[in-house]
């Protein structure tokens, strides 16, 4: 069974996340789920009125799903969702539906998803998902990140961050599993305390790699839902020049063989 990425797009931003995350669903052979998610509009005075709220709403979502559709990469399977409803809960019972295997967000813009999404406050990425999630941030390139849909010149590199071994070993097992899927070349870097901001320093490393992508966990522990959560991802949305996972924290998982990566340490 072929694997689902939901594509999550604003009106400010669309065509960026559909083009982003559009390669990396065609180098990983996945089908696409374009979803658009509005606020359910307040009860009016009359039925009649909040139905023809809705239809406006649902009809806008339509038109920024074509536009989005308009840049994604030929030979994908794509299926449309446009959703009413508190914009975050609405995306994770998506995901649990189309039993998603990533959700992909942008940072750029103000509508609702983009603030249920991340905590511009805090400076923390707090919200429950089912699954990874790949966050675009502004600083990507806006033709997508390297190599997506390219050929490199040697292995691309995927870098999975790691703060705790004890909580990461969920990020480390699919950051592995992704490098093996796409051909890449896995670097674990162990994010020590005394080497500095962690977020800049991965994103040095990640950008002498030409990383294609970051990952990392979540970093709490598990609950009813996942959190994902944590000033490092929240830091890397803004400072990295290529997207970022973040993977949610897995209580039961051990850390496995990593096969072929490299290793390098932040002491």
């Amino acid at each position: 069974m072929s694997l689902t990425i939901i594509l999550a797009v604003e009106r400010a931003g669309a065509e960026r996340v559909a083009r982003v995350g559009g390669l990396l669903a065609k180098d990983l052979g996945a089908r696409v789920v374009l979803a658009h998610v509005r606020p359910d509009p307040a009860l009016f005075n009359s039925r009649i009125t909040r139905e023809h709220a809705r239809h406006s709403t649902t009809t806008r979502g339509h038109d920024i799903l074509r536009r989005a559709r308009r840049v994604l990469p030929g030979g994908i399977q794509v299926d449309e969702r446009v959703e009413l409803g508190n914009p975050f809960t609405r995306l994770a019972e998506l995901a649990d539906e189309v039993n998603a295997a990533l959700v992909v967000v942008g940072t750029r813009g103000r509508r609702p998803l983009a603030s249920a999404l991340f905590g511009s406050v805090s400076q923390t990425l707090t919200r429950q998902s089912p699954c990874p999630v790949m966050v675009i941030p502004r600083s990507a390139s806006t033709d997508g990140p390297p190599h997506l849909g390219h050929t490199p010149p040697g292995r691309p590199v995927i870098v999975a961050g790691v703060e705790d071994l004890t909580q990461s070993s969920g990020s480390i097992a699919f950051a592995r599993q992704l490098a093996d899927t796409l051909g890449d070349r896995l670097m674990i870097v162990h994010l020590h305390s005394g080497a500095g901001p962690p977020a800049r320093a991965l994103q040095t490393i990640a950008a002498s790699e030409a990383a294609r992508l970051i990952v990392v966990a979540a970093g709490h522990r598990p609950g009813p839902r996942l959190s994902l959560s944590g000033p490092l991802a929240a830091q890397l949305a803004r400072l990295a020049h290529c997207p970022v996972i973040v993977v949610p924290a897995i209580a039961d998982r051990t850390q496995t063989e990593l096969g072929e990566t490299d290793t390098m340490r932040l002491a």
